[in-house]
């Protein structure tokens, strides 16, 4: 067994006891964070060189899986992180070494980067100043996962007033820099422990030193390519484990009551084989699409849609696997929260990752028609 599975179920064995007591809270899923930041499962996509384990894209799906299996709130808040630093590792692969710092740090020290880029995405809110030896950022950052653990902020900042054209840099704060501040705001339907705060940013001073990238505001450019390719296929992996661990607990249980009832209907047993169809389709989706890409892809527009189209598929499945294995369950999964409900309501956190399934759909037909 390699390093990046054990890895993956020592998290799920310190997440899955905790899971429903979460959910219920509302609180920060700090077991299997902290396990995943104990043992190097966070900083495992770090080259080996500079202290990780040189882990790929799809080592850290299959890892994302397990975890989720046992607790998607946990699954998701690694994912937040495990993306950011597996696009760092590929610019670092390619001789970018401004990204050096940032990956021994997570190597060296454990420590934890929030990601804000899925609400950001095309156009950020926050407004970079210029000054002297560098800039002032000011700004809200909404749905920050994994914040109440993170020591780093990486987000970005539009330079002058959003609009088309204008320029956005890239950059990593510390969380513990004057004028950060976390607001506890999360109080979600589903993904409930994942920690998905506001971070606000008042006139935070950010040294030429800490931008790491320039983009265009208001355009799907390379930076936004780059981090599409590791993010999506790991965040798609986590609602697949979620909808594994919702699959399997509601057919063990219906297996139970048929054994102790000597039979089931032919309703249930089509429910159950709609179940299966649907979760193969989401990894034919998921690892066909890991394969296309190959091991070291090129973040282009080609790949982007690519995966887009993997994570509509994924995603629909989820939908329909939330459906269906509320019906399969019955009413006591209704009328009470617990594992059953508690996966149902991670999996309809899904389709709010740019891009929604419908955008996908429009943005496949204009390729198409453009080609």
């Amino acid at each position: 067994m390699d390093r990046i599975t054990k890895f993956a179920q020592e998290i799920a064995h310190a997440a899955g006891p905790h899971a429903d007591r979460h959910d219920l809270e509302g609180s920060f899923v700090t077991e299997g964070v902290e396990t995943a930041r104990d043992i190097g499962y966070l900083a495992a996509p770090v080259p080996a060189e500079l202290g990780g384990e040189g882990a790929r894209t799809a080592e850290i799906c299959d890892a994302q899986r397990t975890i989720s299996r046992a607790c998607g709130s946990t699954g998701l808040a690694c994912s937040m992180h495990v993306h950011v630093v597996l696009a760092a590792a590929w610019r670092w692969r390619r001789g970018d070494t401004v990204v050096e710092p940032m990956l021994r740090r997570v190597a060296d020290d454990k420590a934890v980067v929030v990601s804000t880029g899925g609400n950001d995405w095309t156009s950020p809110t926050a407004v970079a100043t210029p000054v002297d030896g560098g800039w002032r950022v000011s700004g809200r950052k909404t749905f920050a996962s994994i914040s109440p653990a993170g020591q780093m902020l990486g987000t970005f900042a539009v330079v002058g007033e959003p609009a088309e054209g204008a320029e956005v840099l890239a950059i990593g704060v510390p969380i513990s820099a004057d004028g950060v501040r976390l607001e506890e705001t999360w109080d979600a339907a589903g993904m409930r422990g994942t920690g998905s705060h506001d971070i606000v940013l008042d006139d935070v001073f950010v040294a030429e030193g800490q931008v790491t990238g320039r983009r265009t505001w208001g355009e799907l450019d390379r930076p936004l390519l780059l981090a599409s390719l590791h993010a999506w296929p790991v965040v798609s992996a986590t609602y697949l484990g979620v909808a594994e661990g919702l699959v399997d607990t509601v057919v063990a249980a219906r297996r139970e009551r048929r054994s102790s009832s000597g039979g089931s209907s032919p309703a249930t047993d089509r429910q159950i084989g709609l179940l299966d169809a649907e979760l193969r389709t989401a990894r034919w989706a998921l690892y066909g699409a890991l394969a296309d890409l190959g091991d070291d892809p090129d973040p282009t527009e080609e790949h982007y849609l690519m995966l887009q189209q993997m994570k509509r598929v994924v995603t629909l499945a989820g939908q329909e696997i939330g459906r269906v294995a509320a019906e399969v369950a019955g009413g006591g999964a209704y009328a009470r929260r617990g594992a059953v409900d508690r996966m149902i309501r991670d999996l309809r956190a899904a389709p709010y990752h740019p891009d929604s399934p419908e955008e996908t759909l429009l943005r496949a037909g204009r390729s198409a028609l453009a080609a």
